[in-house]
């Protein structure tokens, strides 16, 4: 058997187990720290994962390596396919349906409404145009542009992720968690995160982390890299006998210590400047 096709098993095992857990692709990807569009190359067998990455889905999963690996032995889900194949029921033994789940009409409708939301989305994008954001679609952007009118911050040009300026030019962090995903989870940070981009965190302004609850903005925090010290020592401990560290976390005990610039229950978002 070819690589391809071993992609193809693994990419279908994934795509179980996501399925089986009720967990979306976008629900995955961020929890991995990687695109929509990522995920569905690897459940496509388009894409081989990297070590790294199949650490962070097992993980994500619940699942051992082993298990999210061992894709030589046909899981039971598959063994029950080869059955069902094998004998299918008599249709005698049925009920017949009385319609299509989804009727031509329900589909005719739902075109129609994707249409209608997308005039609403190509319009939101013209206005994150103007604030630096390219894709609103891709790597929580239509998040990092509500964070970015809220406080008054534009996309720093020419930097890495989602790096914000104000308008004295002051250089932040952006960070997004969506809280729905896991209570408890920190803050992801890079997935290759080195001695360079450990002095850029070091010399930011400031990190702004917003918590979401599935789309749904419920606090912004201003976090300090003085807070964050305690964390940087440590993962500069790391990198003496390293090259790199895979998406260490911040935890929500530093970022609470922030100043809370935004909440839901107070609506009252406290920006920078806005003429840039």
């Amino acid at each position: 058997m070819d690589c391809g096709a071993y992609r193809q098993i693994f990419g279908n095992k994934m795509r179980h187990l996501r399925q089986e857990q009720g967990i979306t692709q976008e629900q995955l990807a961020e929890s991995i720290g990687k695109t929509t569009e990522h995920i569905s190359f690897l459940e496509r067998g388009e894409r081989s994962p990297s070590f790294e990455v199949i650490l962070e889905i097992a993980k994500a999963l619940n699942v051992s390596v082993s298990h999210l690996m061992n894709i030589d032995q046909p899981d039971d889900y598959s063994e029950t396919l080869n059955t069902l194949i094998a004998a299918p029921v008599a249709p005698s033994l049925v009920d017949p349906v009385e319609e299509p789940i989804t009727t031509k009409d329900e589909r005719i409708s739902d075109v129609e409404r994707l249409s209608s939301a997308f005039e609403g989305i190509r319009e939101m994008q013209k206005l994150a145009d103007e604030y630096g954001i390219h894709d609103i679609l891709q790597d929580n952007g239509g998040k990092v542009l509500q964070v970015l009118i809220l406080l008054g911050l534009r996309i720093s040009p020419g930097r890495e992720g989602n790096d914000a300026i104000d308008a004295d030019g002051n250089e932040y962090e952006l960070k997004t968690l969506n809280r729905a995903l896991n209570k408890n989870a920190g803050v992801t940070t890079h997935h290759h995160l080195n001695k360079d981009i450990l002095h850029k965190y070091r010399s930011v302004k400031a990190w702004y982390i917003a918590i979401y609850e599935g789309i749904e903005l419920i606090e912004i925090y201003k976090v300090y890299p003085s807070i964050l010290e305690e964390k940087f020592q440590e993962w500069e401990k790391k990198l003496e006998n390293q090259d790199s560290i895979n998406n260490p976390k911040i935890p929500m005990r530093l970022v609470r210590q922030g100043e809370l610039m935004y909440s839901k229950y107070t609506n009252s978002p406290k920006q920078t400047k806005l003429d840039i």
